[in-house]
């Protein structure tokens, strides 16, 4: 009997402790504030538009702590974190948000939810990440939220919010790390009390409608490594003291009425640059060679100011640069022969993607070191200069390239053979040279291509028959050659997504091929002044 006694005594301990253990357990969901249910609940009916089959583990069924995105503090087992990005909601944020008291992390993000962000949100005063980015919100930023002085991140960007930025930021958000409003619908100014945020590291205000000058207060903050100002309508100087910015990686200034230079000393003032975009201002001066000294530059562009002289040639130092933007500017002399020396430098660039510079003054001829440019490069656009003599051979080695554009220049000779080697190429532009000679047969190698314009050269003899493999061809510009023979049908007539087909002003004989009435979605057609027979251009097009 003792060893039965035992036994049992033994099963009942354990059951004892196992009952101690889920009456611990419960006792926690039982002291669980019923608020946090209830505001839970009434978020998903606004937020869901109470469609029942969003967030189906938000029920009754199961602690509240287990929902999908939930997360609770395990001691007051109280909601800390809503993690609800990119999950399609559509709805409206609801006024209960306020009573989820211990909530420290709100993402909202990409749910396409619409309405004004409600003003009981200021009711978190534990709240220090707050994301409700790629939405379609509206109104103000409600001045409640002042009372969440704990916030290190707001991130509104891509939202409908209006109003001025609000100017209290700078009195009650001191502990902010990130503040980002862009692609929204503030006006006004920047307000300069934001130079008292002096923990932050990332601010973006870009795509607004500010208007004003920049502060510069904002030089203040020291600890600040990104600055995104750009596709604005600010105005005046750059002021001097945002080059105090010495822990700044990246600036962009771009799209606004901004004047001023680049100063001498830029590799002083932002050592730790990454990305300098300042294009579409009225920015003057030159380059200043020091910011080759830039060890970490990736990106710089200054598209669309008034920049003139020459560029440095030691931009070749910058080994990680991948995109260099110089294009709608005033570089270059017009002809000197030095105009494209720096190009023979950037070769050094291996990480180097795309490169613009048309619509300056570049004069010279091409160096034939163009072809040692890193194999990443994907987009090389020079057009619109004055560069002379002929296209090197050695630009066939650029096999990366999907865009290259050397139009309204001053090449001569013909094109070359090596452009089939490109293989990946989508848009080829020669328009508006000196270029003569047959089109080369290479150019069917070109199955990617879907933009061609050669027009406006001295090309002559027929149409190669080997286009007919660019079987992605869209637009094609031949006119205004001294091209001759028969429109091939065999070409055009095969090229379904073919919109935009110029011919003219060229000296082709024969008739329209039939094959073109069948191109369903050409939308312009060119072949006048040739010597074409046009009798059955009605029939072949389809017109009645």
């Amino acid at each position: 009997m003792i060893p039965y006694i035992s036994i049992i005594i033994h099963f009942l301990l354990l059951s004892i402790v196992a009952s101690s253990q889920l009456l611990a357990i419960s006792a926690k969901a039982i002291m669980s504030p019923e608020t946090d249910t209830l505001a839970l609940l009434a978020l998903k009916d606004k937020l869901t538009r109470g469609i029942p089959e969003s967030l189906p583990s938000w029920n009754h069924s199961v602690h509240f702590c287990t929902w999908e995105g939930v997360s609770c503090s395990p001691r007051h087992m109280r909601v800390s974190a809503l993690n609800l990005g990119n999950q399609n909601l559509g709805g409206t944020l609801s006024p209960a948000i306020g009573n989820l008291t211990f909530l420290k992390f709100l993402n909202l993000s990409s749910n396409g939810l619409h309405g004004e962000i409600p003003k009981e949100i200021g009711h978190l005063k534990r709240l220090q990440y707050l994301n409700l980015a790629i939405n379609n919100l509206e109104g103000e930023i409600p001045i409640e939220l002042a009372n969440c002085s704990k916030l290190e991140a707001i991130v509104f960007n891509y939202n409908n919010l209006t109003g001025t930025v609000p100017f209290w930021f700078g009195s009650y958000m001191l502990q902010l790390i990130q503040l980002s409003l862009s692609a929204n619908m503030f006006f006004g100014t920047i307000p300069s009390s934001l130079g008292n945020l002096s923990s932050l590291e990332d601010m973006a205000l870009a795509g607004n409608n500010l208007e004003g000058s920049i502060p510069p207060t904002l030089g203040g903050l020291l600890n600040l490594q990104g600055l995104f100002l750009g596709l604005n309508n600010l105005s005046g100087i750059i002021p001097p003291s945002l080059y105090n910015l010495s822990s700044i990686e990246q600036i962009d200034l771009s799209e606004n009425r901004l004047l001023g230079s680049i100063p001498t000393n830029i590799d002083l003032a932002f050592p730790n640059l990454q990305y300098f975009s300042v294009g579409a201002n009225l920015l003057t001066g030159t380059i200043p060679p020091s910011l080759s000294n830039i060890s970490q530059l990736k990106i710089f562009d200054i598209v669309g100011n008034r920049f003139n002289g020459p560029i440095p040639t030691s931009l070749g130092n910058l080994k990680y640069l991948k995109e260099l933007l110089i294009d709608f500017n005033d570089f270059g002399s017009g002809g000197g022969d030095r105009d494209l020396e720096f190009l023979s430098s950037l070769t050094n660039c291996s990480q180097l993607q795309l490169l613009t510079m048309q619509k300056n003054q570049f004069g010279g001829m091409l160096p034939d070191s163009i072809g040692n440019f890193s194999w990443q490069l994907h987009t090389l656009l020079m057009g619109h200069n004055h560069i002379s003599g002929s296209i090197p051979e050695e630009i066939g080695k650029l096999v990366g390239l999907r865009f290259l554009d050397m139009g309204g220049n001053l090449f001569q000779g013909t094109i070359p053979v090596s452009i089939g080697k490109q293989k990946t190429l989508g848009r080829l532009y020669f328009q508006s040279n000196q270029l003569f000679g047959n089109i080369p047969d290479s150019l069917g190698n070109l199955t990617l291509l879907f933009d061609l314009d050669l027009a406006n050269n001295n090309l002559q003899g027929s149409i190669p028959v080997t286009l007919k493999h660019c079987t992605n061809l869209q637009n094609v510009f031949l006119s205004l050659n001294n091209l001759s023979g028969n429109i091939p049908h065999q070409i055009f007539g095969q090229q379904e997504g073919l919109v935009i087909l110029n011919l003219s002003r060229n000296s082709f004989t024969g008739p329209l091929p039939s094959d073109l009435g069948n191109l369903k979605h050409l939308v312009e057609l060119y072949v006048h002044d040739n010597k074409l027979k046009y009798s059955l251009i009605f029939q072949i097009l389809k017109i009645p």
